[in-house]
């Protein structure tokens, strides 16, 4: 009579591959989890790059007006170069799709609005009219406006949740 060996796996050997399979495999889904969550929200990001040079352009063009500051209560228009140019809010909007970027987004309608870019300085950072150079922060918020009840767009940035936000700093040469 021949006897059959039969091999098995011990209760050690099951215990430390279910040992391995605990720490390699359970945290590696959750990655996977996380990771697609992330997706969907860099989905919505826009391309850093793409309107930071959009940015840039419209900003070099960009003017501040301060009615009635000038001699005799004339306006005085200030360039991104001036040290007033930031004494007020300059905020510009663009539309989901990049094809219109404008200052204060006066010539959209406010479906259009998706994004709204404010720009600021660097915390401590002080212009000097001599330097061959200005640094901006651009806090980029979206979606700016969103549909409300009757199809009416509203100004959605008291929705601190909704929002998403990214700041790209950026530095103009005369």
């Amino acid at each position: 009579m021949k006897r059959k060996l039969v091999s098995a796996f011990t209760l050690l050997e099951t215990v430390l591959a279910l040992a391995v399979f605990a720490i390699v495999v359970v945290p590696a889904i959750g990655l996977v989890a996380l990771s697609y969550r992330n997706t969907s929200t860099e989905l919505a990001a826009p391309n850093a790059v793409e309107i930071k040079s959009l940015l840039e352009l419209e900003l070099r063009g960009a003017e501040v007006i301060d009615a009635g500051a000038g001699p005799g209560g004339t306006d005085l228009i200030y360039n991104v170069f001036h040290n007033s140019f930031l004494d007020s809010d300059v905020i510009f909007y663009g539309s989901k799709d990049f094809q219109e970027l404008e200052q204060n987004g006066a010539g959209m309608s406010d479906d259009e609005k998706y994004y709204k870019v404010s720009v600021s300085v660097p915390v401590d950072y002080v212009y000097d009219p001599d330097d061959a150079y200005r640094v901006f922060l651009f806090n980029i918020i979206w979606p700016a406006y969103v549909e409300g009840t009757g199809g009416v767009f509203v100004d959605n940035e008291d929705n601190a949740e909704g929002l998403r936000q990214m700041v790209l700093p950026t530095v103009l040469r005369k």
